[in-house]
């Protein structure tokens, strides 16, 4: 269901390596998280033939209680993680949780999003 709203002209994502389950987050009310991590060579350098690997996990303890129209809310919300970390290092962004979801939004989830925060506490 998520992958058939994303809008035309969006660039596919090209880092995400992984998506996971877990039990449950490191952080109390953690539903998804986005892991972003470079690929370094010997000398710690970042590697110029391949860009950013990216892990989604989502945790079944909190995943299972909301609402499927939260769920896609979640899944859109780390997806648009993965789609700015492709564009803009994670660490240049001070405002991440926000822009995801304002990127989220404008692919067309803003009802799902709506959903996710009537349904759970801000992490």
């Amino acid at each position: 269901m998520v992958f058939a709203i994303f809008p035309q002209g969006v660039e596919p994502l090209k880092s995400v390596t992984a998506l996971q389950m877990g039990r449950r987050g490191e952080m109390k009310g953690l539903v998804g998280l986005t892991r972003y991590c470079c690929i370094r060579t010997e000398d710690n350098q970042v590697s110029g033939d391949r860009g950013p690997d990216q892990t989604i996990t989502f945790y079944s303890d909190l995943f299972d209680e909301i609402s499927d129209r939260s769920a896609i809310g979640v899944v859109a919300h780390e997806l648009a993680h993965a789609w700015l970390n492709e564009h803009i290092h994670p660490d240049a962004s001070k405002k991440r949780e926000s822009e995801a979801d304002n990127l989220a939004r404008e692919w067309g989830y803003g009802e799902y999003l709506a959903a996710l925060a009537s349904e759970t506490d801000p992490v």
